[in-house]
């Protein structure tokens, strides 16, 4: 039988084969005899047979003669119960074929192939070792021992088996390969390189020789190699989708442009070459060039209108891009499949919350489940949404049913804190805040909430001591560096400590608010000119604050422009008319001024 003859074959070709697997004698007319025997007990009326005397049919005894047609019908039956998948007769039956006619190599070869395809590599070793003892030189024999023993993931002994039957057969273009396969999973890529580039001076055109020896040049680090191999494949065959895919991905590394040309040049040839659109989406979306993505996502789309998961990513992209009515559309469009319908409410209830839809994202993000994967995430929006509906107390409540279910991240803290703080109970914030830095020693963010809840309970040197413990887990801490200055500028302690520190501030988040600390500052130094430069510039920024309007009335007071003074007063008194003591300046100044 003609080498690589595998298990599944249609039975017009095991006639076309018989004269070498049988060798049968007088090949037409046993053939033809053998035939219609067969066909005759095969297609033969029920009604005709003779039944036994206790009523059953008479088993079929063959009447053949000749052991190597008694093969040929065993050895058919193989084929076709191996073809229904009825491994276990159909290897019985070749197993019949083989007594019959035992010096066969080809049909033991058949056998050590379907105990391989069972699974069963020690019989299939077991059969291919009787062949090699028989002959040392079986090519297939050591061919397929080597597939068997790399099934088996023993390499070492797949490469000598590999090696021998290529020293048998060293025009065989296939060998090269699995040898090389053999080696790369011993780590012995040098040596598989060095087995493929022969083969290549060979076969210049073997596609499947140069893959592998890209994908190793790959392994070894040799970029240039691999890429030159790539492009060599690519030149061959240009549709090769997956090679542009594995080219790409090595381009990425080394030339984003390049990698970026190589998939839109291939994707205007081949348009519908999805794989490639998706990877260029994907390069897309990594360097951050969203509105191109989601082009490349809608074109998928497109041709895949069906494809979740690719309407689920341009949802994703039109929240990235803060598309906000784009991005309700679609995953209201994704809520109408079952699949993954807690994320889909997440994510529209994001949509619908930043175009201030709160009651509209509460209703999508209710029916979550507390045993959803992320319902802590939801809850943590979910009790947002709630404050921002004004209700504060179903705030305050989930987060506490978060805390009871074991719930620990700082976020949970911060947020309690906060609902806490905006609802006036301060030594309930300040609790909180103890116990979530109890956990997180080190989270900033709750020790900047604990010293602001100390200054509103007026506990100014606590306030102090907390927001200095920021400064040594981060000396560069905007935020806390101005609450230090400022608190110091009120007080007029260490005012030039305040100034450098109102100035590193500034220098790092160019905000009103420190500008204002900093014409604050020197303002208590009675640096008055440069004070008015910066209070001016802060009140520009916010216009809207009333003790930057008060505390540039101070400065206008101190320099002796009284109408400005006032004016600035007047401003803040609009803004907060409840400021008392602004309405004691402006009657100071009329006694002072005017």
């Amino acid at each position: 039988m003609a080498r690589g003859f595998y298990t599944l074959v249609c039975l017009k070709e095991i006639f076309l084969k018989i004269q070498s697997v049988l060798r049968v004698k007088k090949i037409v007319f046993s053939l033809c005899l053998s035939l219609m025997i067969v066909s005759g007990c095969v297609t033969a009326d029920r009604s005709q047979l003779p039944v036994q005397e206790n009523g059953s049919s008479v088993k079929y005894h063959s009447e053949l003669v000749d052991p190597e047609a008694k093969a040929l019908f065993y050895f058919s039956e193989f084929r076709m119960l191996g073809a229904e998948n009825r491994w276990e007769e159909a290897i019985a039956a070749l197993e019949q074929a083989i007594s019959f006619d035992p010096q066969s190599d080809y049909l033991q070869l058949i056998l050590a192939r379907a105990y391989l395809h069972r699974q069963q590599p020690e019989q299939a070793v077991t059969v291919l070792e009787t062949l090699l003892a028989k002959n040392q030189d079986n090519v297939a024999s050591h061919e397929l021992l080597g597939e068997v023993f790399s099934f088996q993931q023993k390499y070492v002994l797949a490469v000598n088996h590999f090696r021998r039957a290529l020293q048998l057969d060293p025009d065989n273009a296939v060998l090269p390969l699995r040898l090389a396969m053999a080696l790369t999973r011993l780590e012995r890529k040098k040596e598989a390189i060095s087995v493929l580039e022969t083969l290549l001076e060979q076969h210049p055109e073997g596609d499947l020789a140069r893959l592998n020896l890209a994908r190793l040049y790959l392994l070894e680090k040799q970029t240039d190699k691999a890429a030159a191999a790539y492009q060599q494949l690519l030149k061959q065959q240009p549709a090769q989708g997956p090679v542009v895919l594995e080219l790409g991905k090595l381009l990425e590394q080394e030339d984003s442009t390049a990698a970026f040309e190589l998939y839109q040049s291939f994707i205007d040839q081949n348009p519908r070459e999805i794989a490639v659109r998706q990877q260029l989406a994907q390069y897309l979306l990594e360097q951050n060039q969203l509105d191109d993505a989601l082009v490349q996502l809608k074109v998928i789309q497109q041709q895949f209108p069906d494809n979740l998961k690719i309407i689920n990513q341009i949802g994703l992209v039109q929240l990235e891009l803060e598309r906000w009515v784009e991005a309700e559309k679609t995953f209201r469009l994704l809520l109408e499949s079952r699949d993954d319908q807690e994320n889909r409410r997440y994510y529209l209830s994001l949509a619908l919350s930043e175009q201030g839809k709160f009651s509209e994202a509460i209703a999508a993000l209710e029916p979550l489940s507390s045993a959803s994967p992320i319902y802590t995430e939801a809850a943590l929006q979910l009790a947002y949404l709630y404050k921002q509906t004004d209700q504060n107390d179903k705030s305050i409540l989930i987060l506490r049913q978060l805390q009871a279910q074991g719930v620990e991240r700082p976020d949970l803290y911060y947020y309690l804190v906060v609902f806490l703080d905006d609802s006036g109970d301060y030594e309930q914030a300040v609790a909180v805040a103890l116990i979530g830095l109890e956990k997180y020693p080190e989270e900033i963010q709750l020790l900047y909430q604990l010293g602001g809840l100390y200054e509103k309970m007026e506990q100014h040197q606590s306030a102090v001591e907390t927001i200095e413990k920021i400064l040594l887990l981060d000396d560069a801490h905007p935020d806390a560096l101005n609450f230090l200055a400022y608190g110091q500028a009120e007080n007029e302690i260490d005012l030039d400590l305040a100034l450098s520190r109102a100035q590193k501030a500034l220098a790092i988040k160019p905000s009103g608010y420190i500008v204002d600390t900093l014409g604050w500052v020197l303002f208590k130094m009675g640096r008055y000119s440069e004070s008015r430069e910066q209070l001016e510039r802060a009140t520009e920024l916010h216009p809207d604050d009333a003790v930057i309007q008060e505390h540039l009335g101070d400065l206008y007071r101190a320099m002796n422009l009284w109408e400005k003074a006032e004016s600035a007063y007047r401003q803040a008194l609009k803004i907060d008319p409840h400021a008392t003591q602004v309405k004691e300046k402006l009657k100071r100044l009329s006694l002072e001024g005017h």
